[in-house]
């Protein structure tokens, strides 16, 4: 997918501190430096925009946003660890055989460790959060996740970082089963706390990179 391509290139280019905080992202440009077309490119940066690489200032379009600082993406984590906590919890009574068995298939997935881990791993939440029946909370969760997204995907899944979220997913599915809303609470804050390792092992990374956004 042309759209998923330039998305890609255009976040590498931030992350890699080639395009500074500021600087104007015009599409015809892009589209000469990227060599992909007009479309693709609008779409890159309104997802982009939504993650908060890139904002839109008047009169100017789109622009290279500052990143959020480690601090920020802390504070996000922990928010999540709250509100994603209750809405398993909550999706736990609504729960039927079928959500069930979406959630086995989408795990036994993930222990293939393909490509498209993380695709995966955010289908396994969004199916139980659905069940919560809460969709103004889910769209808030969905907010936060985008805004950390790249700090999860920039760099490929380590082998034993799949290998662990796969564990503590069993670990969800083994709770929903018991209905022990304990433990389940518990190990949904738990694979959370991972991410943030995660994201925190990326910003390590660009510093060392030299990137100047990330000082």
């Amino acid at each position: 997918m042309k759209s998923l391509v330039a998305y890609k290139k255009l976040r590498d280019i931030i992350i890699s501190g080639e395009k500074l905080p500021g600087t104007r992202l015009v599409v015809n440009e892009l589209e000469r430096e990227l060599g992909i077309g007009k479309g693709p490119i609008r779409e890159a940066l309104v997802r982009l925009d939504r993650s908060g690489l890139v904002k839109n200032v008047p009169y100017k379009g789109a622009v290279v946003a500052t990143p959020p600082s480690q601090t920020e993406i802390v504070m996000i984590f922990k928010i999540r660890m709250e509100i994603e906590a209750q809405l398993a919890a909550e999706a736990m009574r609504n729960l039927t055989d079928e959500h069930i068995l979406e959630l086995e298939k989408l795990h036994s997935q993930m222990l293939t460790e393909r490509a498209d881990f993380y695709a995966l791993d955010r289908a396994f939440h969004s199916t139980l959060y659905a069940a919560s029946k809460l969709p103004h909370l889910i769209a808030i969760v969905g907010k936060l996740i985008e805004s950390v997204e790249t700090f999860l995907t920039l760099y490929d899944q380590e082998r034993a970082d799949c290998q662990k979220f796969s564990e503590e997913h069993y670990q969800i599915l083994q709770a929903l089963k018991d209905r022990d809303e304990k433990k389940l609470v518990e190990t949904v804050s738990k694979n959370i706390r991972s991410g943030l390792d995660v994201a925190q092992r990326t910003i390590s990374r660009l510093r060392l990179s030299g990137n100047p956004a990330f000082k």
